[in-house]
């Protein structure tokens, strides 16, 4: 998390990035291009479930999807997700850069995600 923080400071700096005139959510300097998150986990998929041990993916990535990105503009696509990867076959690996592979040549076609209001 302090990885993170540290690099959202310097990457999307007041001024730069928001603020000097830009409405928070409207006129952002990214308004028009779109961003995804790709992450991978260490545990099973269920444990990212609404009734999961670790609660809904999506409302963990709410705070990034919704507070930094559409905050600068940026319509955000669904997440690339990969659970438990530690665990996986070479297959299984493969499997998982092929889908990636093929979501990338639709990507710029993609509609955004609906990620709400706080």
């Amino acid at each position: 998390p302090a990885i993170l923080k540290g690099w959202t400071d310097r990457a999307f700096a007041a001024g730069k990035i928001y603020g000097a005139g830009r409405i928070p959510y409207v006129s952002g300097k990214f308004k028009g291009k779109k961003a995804l998150l790709s992450l991978t986990t260490g545990s099973s998929e269920s444990y990212y479930a609404k009734d999961g041990d670790y609660g809904d993916i999506n409302g963990i990535l709410k705070p990034i999807h919704r507070g930094i990105l559409e905050y600068v503009g940026f319509s955000v696509l669904q997440p690339q997700l990969n659970y438990e990867v530690a665990h996986l076959t070479d297959a299984e690996r493969k499997v998982l850069l092929q889908k990636w592979s093929e979501r990338l040549k639709t990507i710029f076609e993609e509609e955004e995600m609906q990620v709400g209001k706080y």
